[in-house]
């Protein structure tokens, strides 16, 4: 029976999260009441979090978590990343850093790796091939998986995006045909490489801990 309680709060969570992508309608973007994405989502996410995770810990992972899952559908659909998902990131990062949840030097070093030198990227393509390589939602959604990450699962959640876009391109391109100017969200690739570091960092402490010292 106590099972029921974490899948119920992940269900009303993921429906929030639902409500909140169809309020923004952003281009008109409006998600089926019959599409239960978020909410399926959802409970997967509170009920690993309550079974794994300390209370404080656990809600600071859900609530990121489903921040993550509503810009991925944003994203997908319309290639934005809107504010007030990031700003709702942000606000449960200060709170895991109050709650001895997220060290303030790991984020601090998380949002650097995360945000700060893909900047720097983004900027010195720009200057040699006048092309964004990243969109600046991306950045700012590496502010928020920065701070609740720190930087190694930042660096590994950076690598695994880029990957896994990679490979969502070449799939692409194989069934629509090659074009060097088609675009791929990359915020559904980092809110599933963040995810998944983290998750992973659970199951294989020892892993991280060694490319930590290395």
């Amino acid at each position: 029976m106590e099972i029921l309680i974490p899948i119920l709060f992940g269900l009303i969570l993921g429906n929030a999260v639902k409500r909140l992508v169809n309020w923004l309608a952003i281009e008109d973007y409006i998600m089926s009441n019959r599409n239960i994405f978020l909410e399926v989502v959802g409970m997967a996410i509170v009920t690993w979090g309550s079974l794994n995770l300390d209370m404080p810990e656990a809600i600071v992972f859900s609530v990121i978590a489903m921040t993550l899952a509503g810009i991925s559908v944003i994203d997908y659909h319309t290639f934005q990343v809107p504010l007030i998902f990031i700003i709702i990131g942000v606000i449960t990062s200060f709170v895991g850093i109050l709650f001895d949840v997220i060290f303030l030097s790991a984020a601090l070093w998380g949002i650097f790796v995360g945000a700060f030198i893909p900047l720097v990227i983004v900027g010195i393509l720009w200057s040699i091939t006048k092309r964004q390589g990243m969109g600046y939602g991306d950045i700012q959604m590496g502010i928020v998986l920065g701070a609740w990450l720190g930087p190694m699962r930042m660096a590994l959640t950076l690598f695994g995006a880029s990957v896994l876009s990679l490979l969502a391109w070449i799939g692409v391109s194989l069934i629509k045909g090659f074009d060097k100017d088609r675009a791929i969200p990359l915020g559904p690739f980092l809110s599933f490489a963040g995810t998944g570091a983290y998750i992973g960092s659970f199951y294989y402490p020892e892993f991280f801990h060694l490319l930590m010292i290395q």
